[in-house]
């Protein structure tokens, strides 16, 4: 029997643990290696920065250079400069010196140096030059994946959570970067992020510089019998059972989320591994999803408390699957107000990825946290 749990989530899945997006993998790759820039969008937890991530070293190992940045780590203009340099400096394969020199030739307003971590190693530094023009060094790095791949080789970027860049001095930064990379020809880029509605207005929106730079893609739920194939034989490697009809169960209630399905399956694989146990029944997926709302319940709370009196209103409204949540039965039912104070409500929740919305239609990203809301408001 093996003894190691066989699922994995809340960080990048590979090798075994990643299943299916055979269709969406080869689309991207495609995508990117013709040399064409793709948008990427889905909530959160539907995979996607495993999918990239996957993504990006097939490529690699087709011959580009590729390098991933999360701009849910940049909060200003010099952090993305520094942090973006950094990225690219890092894809180098010539020495830290080299590649310091280099990097040099192309970039006015800062100095790459070498300093030294606290365990005595090398690593590559920035300093600004004082009375140079940032807005030129910003320019400059934009520009340096182009510079450095030359004729002979082709660059593949990937930002993650791109829409966060509108933070970054607004419509302003956008526009800055389009200008710079729409004339990259060795470059291409692949934007992702889970804020859909606004990644989608920034794509689709003709008044936005980056309308239609970019071929736009989604990511949906996984097909459901290869998560179910998926579930028995992860399960089975630890001589453990699951039939047709209970992994079923586990998919509706983890929303059929990859994260929430991994999340879930392992809790059930913690707590049965531990019993004599070898067959899985709806109980222990119901038993494991307690687990998970209780090691998350602090999060969860910290996550309503912060909202108004109303929103929590309209927040259990939608836990109660009400359909029609703008109607008068409902406004009725759960002591809504005005349709428009119902409607900013739910903008505030699409804006915190807390609601999805698809098409007129709204639900919970994560179906634990609709459980939560559903139990204790």
């Amino acid at each position: 029997m093996n003894k190691t749990n066989p699922f994995k989530f809340g960080n990048i899945v590979s090798g075994d643990f990643f299943y299916n997006r055979e269709n969406e993998l080869l689309r991207i790759k495609q995508t990117l290696a013709g040399g064409n820039n793709i948008t990427l969008y889905a909530p959160r937890r539907f995979g996607k920065s495993s999918l990239v991530n996957k993504a990006l070293k097939e490529l690699e190992e087709e011959g580009f250079t590729t390098v991933y940045l999360d701009i849910m780590s940049i909060y200003s203009r010099d952090t993305f400069i520094k942090n973006y340099t950094r990225a690219i400096a890092g894809k180098q394969s010539a020495s830290l010196e080299k590649t310091i020199k280099k990097i040099a030739k192309f970039i006015s307003g800062i100095v790459p140096s070498v300093a030294f971590d606290s365990t005595g190693m090398p690593t590559f530094s920035l300093s600004w030059i004082e009375g140079k023009d940032k807005e030129q060094t910003l320019m400059d790095v934009i520009n340096l994946p182009e510079k450095l791949a030359g004729d002979n080789s082709k660059w593949i970027i990937a930002f993650d959570e791109f829409q966060e860049i509108t933070k970054l001095n607004g419509d302003n930064f956008e526009k800055l970067l389009r200008s710079c990379i729409q004339h990259h020809q060795n470059v291409s880029y692949l934007f992702l992020g889970s804020k859909t509605h606004i990644l989608k207005d920034m794509f689709s929106n003709k008044n936005r510089a980056f309308y239609n730079a970019a071929a736009i893609m989604s990511i949906n739920t996984i097909e459901e019998s290869k998560s179910i194939k998926y579930l028995i034989s992860r399960f089975k490697r630890s001589d453990t059972e699951i039939d047709n009809d209970t992994a079923k169960y586990l998919l509706q209630t983890a929303g059929n989320i990859p994260y929430y399905i991994q999340y879930i399956a392992f809790e059930i694989w913690q707590n049965i591994i531990l019993s004599d146990k070898n067959r899985i029944t709806t109980k222990h997926i119901d038993e494991a999803v307690e687990r998970v709302l209780e090691l998350k319940s602090d999060y969860y709370w910290e996550l309503t408390h912060k909202h108004t009196s109303y929103r929590k209103k309209v927040l259990f409204a939608l836990s109660q699957s009400a359909s029609e949540l703008f109607s008068k039965k409902t406004t009725k039912d759960f002591d809504l107000g005005a349709v428009s104070s119902t409607q900013k409500a739910i903008d505030v929740f699409i804006n915190d990825g807390i609601i999805e919305r698809n098409q007129s239609k709204y639900d919970f990203s994560d179906p634990i946290y609709k459980k939560f809301i559903n139990r204790y408001l």
